[in-house]
């Protein structure tokens, strides 16, 4: 009689999420934000000629990566001018694999109420880190980001993250 072999991997799995459903909210974010090649590495508010350049923009030196989970308070990122050309938030994505296709997409919840999915941007990474501009989000809320890459097996990766805004901003 032959003795079937258990596969020690679902059991490390079925751990591994369990031990991840203990997790305080802004960690599990963090750990939730990441896999073998890629990592949502967080949001950056940076102006219009950053966004103008698309997915090959950098982050001017300086630039302060508010990591997954993070509630951004204050003037952080507060636009300084009446066209709101500054203070544009990215998504900030580091990816270690082979080019391939993308998206992002941004759920708002803001303080006023509501749910809002706003429509996917799509993008090609590369190895390396690349920008993905939100959209105009200046309206103080939560906001729930999911960001799908590689689908050469069907589905695709997913990779999630939110950020909550609770910013003073003056009128520019």
């Amino acid at each position: 009689m032959m003795m079937k072999q258990h596969n020690p991997w679902r059991l490390m799995i079925l751990v591994a999420l369990l031990s991840l459903m203990q997790l305080p909210d802004a960690p599990r974010a963090l750990a939730a934000s990441a896999n073998a090649d890629a990592s949502l590495a967080g949001f950056a508010f940076v102006g219009s000629g950053v966004t103008a350049q698309g997915r090959r923009a950098n982050l001017p030196p300086g630039t302060k990566i508010y990591p997954p989970g993070s509630k951004i308070t204050g003037t952080d990122g507060c636009p300084t001018n009446r066209y709101h050309t500054d203070g544009m938030i990215v998504a900030v994505i580091d990816y270690q694999g082979g080019q391939t296709a993308g998206s992002v997409q941004v759920t708002r919840h803001p303080a006023r109420g509501g749910d809002y999915q706003d429509a996917a941007y799509y993008l090609d990474l590369d190895k390396g880190r690349t920008l993905q501009f939100l959209g105009p989000i200046f309206e103080n809320g939560s906001y729930d980001v999911v960001f799908k890459y590689d689908f050469t097996l069907g589905t695709g990766q997913t990779l999630s993250a939110s950020f909550t805004l609770a910013r003073s901003c003056p009128i520019p």
